[in-house]
């Protein structure tokens, strides 16, 4: 195991009576990492984190911390800060209380534990709370507090299970700036359990994208956006439009393609083989698609003419549903650039670098 790793699993399985929940996970953490596991529920990724805790145990594999196999040993020795979707504070304990708690379980001394609660609400930017109670601060206070408790005890590795998922739009918004900042100021290694694809995304120098038990692709951020491993992780992450179609015919620049809808378009390779005739499933995301008022704007090698079905503003950028044929399309265009009303024509067009291909339903790969 190399020096910089914290954290290495090595074909961790987990079952639940005859059901594999985790299967053959490996990955290794490097140290100052923030790695989300994200999939949707049941994908296995809060039981992981429950293994690397200590509160569940492999069936199979090692979990080395540290460079110590941590198999069999208890949570409270694995020096680890946890945070969970619930605050779980104490209501009868004053902040500071709270804070101290597993400082005074390690039998610090009061000198210290006062320098390091102080630093803590300091860094969480709530140093004036110690005196109150949890029931006396808002749902977003509580949670930093919460993770001030993960932090204080300066644990080797912080684990975060949907801390934010309790919290309104505005209030998630906002811790999760706290938390990137706090996770690099602090360069804590860090394994962040989410469903929520934004907040991995935004969170993360890596992605574990688990569906069904088993890992779908391990990435930065910007890898697993633009280039999904499969099918499923490019509609888990991000929204794309769908159609389908065969492969008219392969050439060493791309592929030529004929959608189902009637029209046809390019797309480049992506280490993919596939066969003229073929079924194929065909993507592109709203963002990637240019649409213009005149044909002749569209100079693009995939243009497409449509109508304008429904207009969504949503503030920055306006979403448009643009009919084709018998497919209706979403496109994701600026809300300055221009107005559209239900029934105009338009021309849409893509790169084919910005077209996604599987195979269609009934293939087996």
């Amino acid at each position: 195991m190399k020096n910089n790793m914290d954290v290495e699993l090595i074909n961790i399985q987990k079952k639940f009576g005859p059901n594999i929940v985790v299967d053959n996970f490996n990955l290794q953490i490097e140290q100052g990492e923030c790695v989300s596991f994200l999939g949707p529920s049941g994908c296995g990724k809060t039981t992981t984190l429950n293994m690397i805790a200590g509160f569940l145990e492999p069936d199979q594999g090692d979990l080395i911390i540290k460079g110590k196999r941590m198999n069999g040993v208890p949570s409270n020795k694995r020096d680890l800060g946890m945070v969970f979707q619930t605050y779980s504070l104490f209501p009868h304990m004053t902040i500071f209380e709270n804070v101290a708690y597993g400082l005074k379980l390690r039998k610090v001394s009061k000198e210290d534990i006062l320098k390091r609660v102080s630093k803590v609400l300091e860094l969480v930017k709530l140093p004036n709370v110690a005196d109150r109670y949890p029931k006396q601060l808002s749902g977003g206070q509580r949670q930093r507090i919460a993770i001030a408790r993960a932090l204080v005890t300066e644990p080797t590795l912080l684990l975060l299970d949907e801390p934010l998922s309790n919290l309104d739009a505005k209030l998630r918004e906002e811790l999760r700036d706290e938390m990137k900042r706090l996770q690099q100021e602090i360069g804590v290694t860090t394994i962040f359990v989410t469903h929520d694809q934004e907040e991995a995304l935004y969170l993360s120098n890596r992605i574990v994208v688990l569906d069904h038990g088993k890992v779908e692709q391990i990435g930065k951020p910007w890898d697993i956006y633009n280039r999904p491993a499969s099918e499923f992780v490019h509609t888990f992450i991000g929204k794309s439009n769908r159609m389908t179609g065969i492969v008219a015919q392969v050439q060493k620049q791309g592929l030529s393609l004929k959608s189902d809808a009637g029209f046809s378009l390019t797309a480049m390779h992506r280490d993919q083989v596939f066969t003229e005739g073929e079924q194929v499933s065909i993507y592109v995301r709203p963002e990637k698609i240019n649409l213009c008022i005149q044909e002749q704007e569209a100079i693009g090698t995939n243009v497409v003419k449509g109508v304008v079905k429904l207009t969504s503003f949503l503030g920055a950028y306006t979403e448009c549903e643009v009919e084709i044929g018998h497919v209706s399309v979403t496109v994701r265009i600026q809300s300055a650039q221009q107005q559209l009303s239900h029934g105009q024509t338009v021309f849409l067009e893509w790169k084919p670098e910005d077209v996604f291909v599987f195979p269609g339903k009934g293939n087996t790969r």
